[in-house]
């Protein structure tokens, strides 16, 4: 907006001055400078009016102006926050495949450990049993040995 005298003040002061100029008077020039002033001090008014109201309309555009940028500076770190959010989203995502997998990995591992040390337990469990085995049989071949050479023995000693 542009701040500007209206027309009916300068029609008004204009016709203040061609009074005064038009005036053979001097008796009503003291008068006619007066309404020439007068006038003047209208349009000033006026003009300070319409600078008021200019200077009004600035500050509510210049607030209305700010209220938006404001707005679009708060939906721009809203999407930047919703990004971030995205992204962590995605980075634990990843991260809880990874651990998950991890996790079967050590699970396959000791699972695969555990019936190997199954087989060994059952492996060590027979060699036991053949051991007792021929231990018992080292024992009955002792046994039956020395029965042998003890009947012998006796056999002598009851003929003598």
């Amino acid at each position: 907006m542009e701040i500007g005298v209206t027309p009916e003040a300068v029609e008004e002061v204009s016709q203040a001055v061609d009074e005064v100029e038009a005036s053979d008077d001097d008796s009503g020039i003291g008068a006619r400078v007066t309404a020439v002033f007068t006038a003047a001090e209208k349009a000033g008014q006026h003009i300070v009016t319409l600078a008021r109201e200019e200077a009004e309309d600035i500050r509510r555009e210049a607030h209305a102006e700010a209220e938006a940028y404001l707005r679009e500076q708060k939906l721009a770190a809203d999407k930047e926050v919703e990004n971030i959010f995205a992204e962590a989203r995605r980075r634990a995502d990843a991260i809880e495949r990874e651990a998950r997998a991890a996790a079967r990995q050590v699970e396959d591992d000791a699972r695969i450990r555990k019936e190997r040390l199954r087989e060994e337990s059952r492996l060590i469990e027979e060699r036991i049993d053949w051991a007792k085995e021929g231990l018992v049989e080292v024992r009955d071949r002792l046994e039956q040995g020395f029965l042998e050479n003890e009947a012998p023995a006796a056999g002598t000693g009851s003929d003598s």
